[in-house]
């Protein structure tokens, strides 16, 4: 199972956009492969999907930050609570990958989207 941790907001239509994405990945990979929490502001948290996860007997758990970079929120928030949800749940294999703006792939969209917009 993947899941992928979003800042959070307040704000529904912030949300909207973000779990937009997260309905198109689901549809594609499933609703069981993949998952969205937030790290602050909104539910569901981290804790909340992984202890469902586990409850339905999901034990190899990968988080992947939706976030430029691993400083800050991710190094500062997202980790330490990784930590503590391990903790919780020892049955459970929980890695965090790095901040998804840190994957080739990411870069290599960027490129695209540059050379798009410039034509």
């Amino acid at each position: 199972m993947l899941i992928i941790v979003a800042h959070g907001s307040h704000d529904p239509s912030w949300r909207a956009s973000v779990e937009s994405v997260a309905e198109s990945l689901q549809a594609d990979f499933g609703t069981e492969s993949l998952q969205l929490a937030y790290m602050d502001c909104a539910p569901p948290t981290l804790d909340d999907v992984v202890s469902e996860a586990v409850r339905k007997g999901e034990l190899r758990i990968r988080v992947l930050p939706l976030f430029l970079a691993n400083e800050g929120h991710v190094d500062r928030d997202i980790r330490p609570t990784v930590e503590k949800v391990r903790a919780g749940h020892p049955s459970a294999e929980i890695d965090l990958l790095p901040a998804v703006g840190l994957h080739r792939f990411f870069r290599e969209m960027l490129a695209k989207i540059v050379i798009d917009e410039s034509e």
